[in-house]
């Protein structure tokens, strides 16, 4: 016979574990759900940039917020020419750059990494600023101060910094 004491360790037990489990569930909802508004902003751009452009390969997503809410992809056509497409969904208007008529993010990664060499790069972004592309450098120095570098995306010319937040 079990005494009255071990059972309430045991129902004890049970709540502990049935709250860790509606804990756990109740987390993966919330980072599910505050992920969705950016998954349904790329699933509006791919749809967008397949029946409106030539792009029909997606490589990277890109989200850009500087005044101007602005989502943009690189991709490729079926003859393999790359572009940029950038979508203003405020505003509903779109951009589509070949990037042979930009700088690339590879090119803005290495010209940002020659003229910082003490910053590490933690993102790039394409997206719209005062009425232009743009690319976007957020940086670490070594005391994890964040700098932001905006780039223009015809010429690959440094717009701004802010440096040392």
């Amino acid at each position: 016979m079990i005494r009255d004491d071990t059972r309430q360790t045991i129902k004890f037990v049970i709540w502990v574990i049935g709250i860790i489990i509606a804990i756990y569930i109740a987390s993966v909802a919330i980072f599910y759900g505050a992920g969705s508004q950016s998954r349904n902003n790329d699933r509006e751009i791919t749809k967008l940039a397949n029946q409106k452009t030539p792009i029909r390969n997606i490589d990277t997503y890109y989200h850009l917020d500087r005044g101007v809410s602005s989502y943009s992809l690189k991709g490729t056509s079926s003859k393999g020419q790359s572009y940029y497409f950038i979508y203003l969904p405020k505003s509903k208007r779109a951009y589509l750059m070949p990037e042979k008529k930009g700088v690339s993010e590879n090119k803005i990664r290495s010209e940002f990494e020659r003229l910082h060499s003490n910053q590490k790069i933690s993102e790039v972004n394409l997206g719209w600023y005062k009425g232009k592309a743009v690319w976007e450098v957020t940086s670490q120095n070594k005391n994890n101060d964040y700098s932001y570098t905006l780039y223009e995306f015809k010429t690959g010319n440094e717009i701004s910094e802010v440096a040392n937040l």
